[in-house]
């Protein structure tokens, strides 16, 4: 049954799957019953929902170092004209706390990373970065590049530094586009951490499985083989800015996918497969379902899972994990929000 407790991606799935002929009516049961006994909802909760709040839970975890946070809302826009404007990659990704972005061509090109910029205090502090021992997520080769390449002597080392990490971005994406996960990064700065083992074990704890979407699934486990029609893609790479943090600088990947066979849903996969600060890896799901409204304007639920795996930081007295919880808890409120407000502009 839907609200027995399966693993949050599998139930809220399963979930979707069971709204389809119920979706006429408001806050369809199935969907209801996921809310309350997967995520733990009150009758109080889902009225704010309703009424079109943003809903935002942080979710237990089996393992310490992964962060899992649950976010619902709705808006007022038929499910078609939003995923449109998802599709429409160069305006749906920007955001107030992302100061610079890129989307990669395919083939990448210099022109895609041409706005990259790395973080003055990280290339102070990359020039003395060696395994085990570096502030910045690196590996080990490109640690010892950049000691042994880069002139810290000159007047530049900046723009050096920017040149290095442009033409590196492009490597990489080439290579995982070419090779899939077996291209990912492995971090040396705290021991020997494989970003693309990292991911796996982040998906085994707590598994955003497509058991109901299995072709999804298996394009996402055995990229770049195979394709799927009707299957919008992009790799992106960001610099994202939360209050009292370090910026980060990542590379994502990025899946819509509309099944066939639930016509009623919308699935937007983002698989991190770099960061430069904090987290080893990275997982979004989001769903979008149809929503009976009471207007003439059709509506959408937008639920969202949003799963990290990060970095052994202290709990103690500086806390920078449960700071790290908090911002990914405020962010991913602001982010409903703002894809409420995106959303229904657009409805108009």
């Amino acid at each position: 049954m839907c609200g027995a407790r399966r693993p949050v991606g599998v139930a809220l799935l399963g979930c979707i799957a069971a709204t389809a002929p119920l979706l006429g009516q408001q806050t369809p049961a199935p969907l209801v019953r996921f809310l309350r006994h997967s995520i733990g909802l009150d009758s109080v909760q889902l009225a704010a929902v309703e009424r079109g709040a943003a809903l935002v839970k942080v979710l237990d975890t089996k393992n310490q170092r992964d962060v899992a946070v649950f976010g619902i809302i709705t808006a007022d826009i038929p499910r078609q004209r939003y995923v449109a404007h998802l599709r429409d990659f160069p305006s749906s990704l920007r955001a107030p706390t992302r100061p610079r972005f890129g989307v990669f061509s395919d083939p990448a090109t210099a022109a895609d990373v041409q706005g990259l910029v790395v973080d003055q205090q990280d290339v102070a502090e990359v020039k003395d970065c060696h395994p085990d021992d570096c502030k910045i997520k690196l590996p080990a080769t490109d640690m010892k590049r950049l000691r042994e390449d880069i002139d810290w002597s000159a007047a530049d080392p900046q723009v050096q530094v920017n040149t290095y990490a442009r033409q590196r971005m492009l490597e990489y994406v080439t290579h995982y586009r070419a090779r899939g996960d077996t291209a990912m990064v492995v971090y040396d700065d705290r021991g020997n951490v494989r970003a693309s083992s990292a991911f796996a074990a982040l998906l085994a704890e707590s598994p955003y499985a497509y058991e109901y979407v299995p072709a999804f699934q298996e394009y996402l486990a055995t990229y770049p083989r195979g394709k799927l029609d009707g299957l919008s893609e992009v790799l992106f790479w960001s610099e994202d800015r939360l209050p009292r943090l370090k910026p980060i600088l990542s590379v994502t990947h990025l899946a819509i996918y509309a099944p066939p066979d639930l016509p009623e849903a919308t699935f937007v996969a983002g698989k991190q497969i770099y960061a430069d600060h904090y987290f080893e890896a990275g997982f979004d799901l989001t769903t979008v379902i149809d929503r009976q409204t009471t207007g003439a304007t059709p509506g959408i639920y937008l639920v969202l899972l949003r799963r990290s795996r990060f970095d052994d930081l202290p709990t103690g007295l500086f806390n920078i994990r449960g700071k790290v919880i908090g911002k990914l808890r405020d962010q991913m409120r602001t982010d409903l929000e703002r894809e409420k407000t995106t959303a229904e502009a657009l409805g108009k």
